[in-house]
């Protein structure tokens, strides 16, 4: 395969981004990889960056089993990649019309419980996060029993595990076909559909949460995908707590309330079609008038796309 722009990296919010081939491209026609020991699942073969002489290249496929359930037969297969040349993202077959809301009330998580957000679309710990969060518990403290599901269907097209203090953390990508993507991180304890696709994966390294990627799995609405989330004990009473990242892009147009001069520590792919994820069409409005009414977690309510509050 050609070196072309539709290269994707992407890092589950703690990491730098790292290139790599883009999900939708069968690694065995590269000419080249771009990062030891990057992962690529395609077609149920795995496949590993590898040094080969003085350049790098995809190994041999192995055969994995990364279909725990039944591959749904009812879900569109229209795929997204991000083409670098004109920084926009591109589909793969024709979108559908995104459902209103795009996430049910009560799907996804249980937004009765939340005690507070992060803003998407701000500086935190030193560099932007398109991303924002949501916290079930107070700093100090941890609430188990916190659920994640797939709140439609779509193609999951990255995955990621990491340790933060030694406390085992995994993040997930998943798009809907319409064109907009659904970003997770700081889950905790992965379902068993998700230990299936995960053990796949390079181990966990400490603060290192690259993402693989992911082709022609799809994803059912309402399948399990964390029973836990955030930093159980022994975690630094800091890092302790019940929370998880979130992050939603609109594939279909860049962000209007960002400059045409924009720039970060971000990834474009993310930074720019990221949006403010409790308005708009994402939620239902009764999940949305809980999420306006929260607190924030860190008491900054600066963002880029969200309307000051």
């Amino acid at each position: 395969m050609r070196r072309r722009a539709l290269l994707m990296s992407i890092s589950v919010f703690l990491a730098p981004i790292v290139p790599t081939l883009s999900v939708a491209a069968n690694p065995t026609a590269s000419q080249a990889c771009f990062k030891v020991g990057a992962v690529q699942i395609y077609e149920s073969m795995k496949y590993r960056c590898i040094k080969s002489g003085k350049r790098l290249a995809w190994s041999k496929g192995v055969r994995v089993d990364v279909k725990p359930t039944p591959s749904p037969t009812n879900i569109s297969r229209v795929q997204w990649q991000f083409d670098f040349k004109s920084s926009t993202w591109v589909s793969q077959g024709k979108a559908p019309k995104c459902p209103t809301p795009l996430i049910a009330p009560g799907e996804l998580v249980d937004f009765s419980k939340v005690l507070s957000i992060l803003q998407p679309g701000q500086s935190r710990g030193g560099s932007y996060k398109p991303h924002g969060g949501l916290r079930w518990s107070i700093y100090g403290s941890y609430v188990k029993g916190v659920t994640v599901t797939a709140p439609f269907d779509g193609e999951m097209v990255a995955a990621a595990q990491y340790t933060v203090s030694g406390i085992y953390q995994f993040g997930v990508n998943i798009i809907h076909p319409c064109g907009v993507m659904l970003r997770m991180g700081h889950l905790q304890e992965p379902s068993d559909y998700m230990k299936a696709i995960l053990k796949n994966l390079p181990p966990p390294v400490e603060n290192d949460s690259r993402e693989s990627f992911l082709s022609g799995i799809f994803i059912k609405k309402g399948q399990m995908i964390a029973t836990e989330v955030g930093m159980p004990p022994p975690a630094s009473p800091d890092e302790l707590g019940t929370h998880m990242d979130l992050g939603i892009l609109d594939l279909l147009k860049r962000n209007p309330l960002l400059s045409s001069n924009f720039t970060s520590n971000a990834d474009i792919k993310y930074s720019l079609y990221s949006v403010c994820w409790y308005e708009g069409d994402y939620f239902s409005d009764v999940d949305k008038a809980r999420l306006l009414s929260l607190p924030f977690t860190n008491g900054d309510s600066t963002s880029d796309y969200c309307k000051k509050r």
